[in-house]
């Protein structure tokens, strides 16, 4: 991809993901972010087909820079099953952190084409690292955990955004992480819960602000 497309790619995703904060992702449309970025909507078609190839976007940029932050804290890449939840501990944390980009999640989880492609997202990444280990995880059981996982932590984070229930967050993510790692079937239960424990220890002690300040494709006006 030439500079000049990359450029016009980064003032979309910036654009939209500013659009999508001040305004809601509900209430945002494709000719507002076409008119923000200075393009017509078919010019913007050639990047993105709907907003939700955007919202797609953000998340998968999200969970890379997640990984790269516990790759660059030494954590082995063959320890598929603590990654996993170290990576969802990151992501949880991130999402609940501000309450905008929280809302974001929350509106954009009503939508049936981004739950059906989140999960399809998890799924990717997931498989692509069970590659590199030793572990022989059945697909049947990736998409059991990953889509199971993912409507309980919607759910429970609905919940828990609209202050209906007295969970906080930590409960939120111990609860799913759990519920992951046993549908995928392959450790016992004790080792289900020392990873889950360990995964909370190493994303509590990680720095979220060093994350969220890579996400510059995101967060820098322009």
């Amino acid at each position: 991809m030439s500079n000049k497309k990359i450029d016009i790619e980064e003032q979309i995703i910036k654009k939209s993901f500013n659009l999508f904060l001040v305004n809601g992702y509900e209430k945002t449309t494709i000719r507002q972010i076409a008119d923000s970025v200075g393009i017509g909507r078919g010019h913007l078609y050639y990047y993105f087909k709907k907003k939700e190839d955007i919202l797609l976007f953000i998340y998968k940029t999200i969970l890379n820079k997640i990984y790269e932050l516990i790759s660059n804290h030494h954590m082995n890449d063959s320890e598929l099953l603590l990654n996993y939840a170290v990576t969802q501990c990151l992501y949880t944390y991130t999402i609940v952190r501000y309450e905008k980009l929280f809302r974001i999640y929350i509106e954009a989880s009503k939508v049936p084409m981004i739950r059906k492609e989140y999960v399809n997202l998890l799924i990717e990444l997931f498989e692509k690292k069970a590659l590199e280990t030793h572990y022989n995880v059945k697909e049947k059981e990736i998409y059991i955990s990953v889509a199971v996982g993912c409507a309980g932590e919607e759910e429970l984070l609905r919940r828990y955004y609209n202050k209906e229930i007295g969970l906080d967050i930590e409960d939120i993510i111990k609860s799913v992480l759990l519920t992951r790692l046993f549908l995928l079937d392959i450790i016992d239960k004790k080792e289900v819960y020392e990873i889950v424990d360990n995964a909370i220890d190493i994303a509590n002690n990680l720095n979220i602000d060093e994350l969220l300040e890579s996400f510059d494709i995101f967060l820098n006006k322009v």
